[in-house]
């Protein structure tokens, strides 16, 4: 008669169930980071765009440089915001 492992054969599924988990956790690194990187990016590229449309249209006395590229440094604003969103949101998905 063929006789049942004795204890350890139902530690099978606890290694499958953190592997699982494991995959799941890398998942959503990769997807925090990304969103990430691109908040960082367009908050940067804000930054830079908010000075020039401050040196060129404040010091520099050109309406259409103030609103241009302030424009521009608002878009970039509003968008790094909706990346940092989404990372939140990648994180924690239930809330």
């Amino acid at each position: 008669m063929i006789r049942k492992p004795a204890g350890e054969w139902q530690r099978e599924q606890a290694v499958i169930t953190t592997a699982r988990r494991a995959a799941v956790g890398g998942v959503v690194a990769a997807r925090t980071t990304m969103h990430a990187f691109r908040g960082v990016v367009c908050w940067g590229f804000a930054l830079l765009w908010g000075f020039a449309a401050l040196a060129g249209g404040i010091l520099g006395g050109s309406l259409p440089t103030l609103i241009g590229a302030g424009g521009m440094a608002l878009g970039a604003a509003w968008l790094g915001n909706r990346a940092f969103a989404r990372a939140r949101s990648a994180i924690a998905p239930d809330r």
